[in-house]
């Protein structure tokens, strides 16, 4: 494990971050600790109407993973991030969102890895089979607009009795690497990319990012389980759509499965 360790920072963070994006008044917030950097960042776009802001903190007394998990959080071991995006969207057209951002994050932390991040659909980075970050999309209505919360998890450098109660494999980043002592740089590059996505995927979905993303992807062509309202299925993984839905088959049986109404695991 990596000890010499840098702070989460305001003035460290900018010095990483795109100068279009300094110059577009983004915000950003860092706290020593938080119930969910999620719930701040919907609170943000509740009260205010700026376009992008960040939200990190040291520690989440209450951070949440996807279908109301708990995301362990222990203070000053990992990245917490949301950011918050005030969207010209419309909610129907947030499908392969999470698949969008999960390429863009495993492509930035592929930079510190040497190529080992993979995803795993729908929200899932794994290195090694084991899970390294997670993502969780949220959404607000504000005035006629779909406030949308990007949020991200990262284990960084978490230690094994830190994460005992984590009910999965996973892995921190300082396992694979020990060139990574500066969290400030990895959120940097994570929001850059973010702040390009805004754009590109208003204009054309999940689309571009396909690519990258069938080169990323760690399911297709296996076998896995899925759970669809309760129900197990044993299925073969096709891939995905243009929509980012993921496409299986049972037997002679063609499926497309939507984010949010099912969990899968390889057999």
């Amino acid at each position: 494990m990596n000890n010499n360790f840098i702070p989460l920072d305001v003035d460290l963070l900018k010095d990483f971050l795109d100068k279009d994006l300094l110059n577009s008044n983004i915000e950003i917030f860092i706290s020593q600790s938080t119930g969910s950097t999620n719930d701040d960042a919907k609170n943000f776009l509740s009260q205010q109407s700026s376009t992008l802001s960040i939200h990190t903190s040291e520690q989440q007394i209450a951070g949440k993973g996807r279908n109301s998990r708990k995301w362990i959080s222990p203070k000053g071991k990992n990245i917490y991030l949301s950011i918050a995006w005030l969207s010209d969207l419309r909610y129907s057209q947030l499908d392969g969102l999470s698949l969008a951002v999960g390429t863009i994050l495993a492509s930035s932390l592929n930079n510190f890895t040497q190529n080992q991040v993979g995803i795993k659909w729908p929200n899932d980075l794994l290195i090694k089979k084991k899970k390294i970050s997670g993502i969780l999309i949220e959404t607000i209505d504000i005035n006629n607009k779909l406030g949308v919360v990007i949020g991200v998890g990262i284990n960084v450098h978490m230690s094994k009795e830190e994460g005992k109660e984590i009910d999965q494999s996973w892995i921190a980043l300082d396992e694979v690497t020990n060139s990574i002592n500066n969290r400030n740089e990895i959120i940097g590059d994570i929001v850059n990319r973010v702040f390009q996505l805004t754009s590109v995927f208003t204009d054309e979905g999940f689309k571009p990012y396909k690519l990258d993303y069938e080169s990323l992807d760690v399911l297709t062509g296996k076998k896995c389980s899925i759970n669809i309202e309760g129900i197990d299925k044993t299925v073969d993984v096709l891939g995905v759509n243009d929509n980012g839905e993921m496409l299986v088959k049972e037997g002679s049986e063609y499926l497309t499965l939507r984010y949010g109404e099912v969990s899968i695991r390889e057999l």
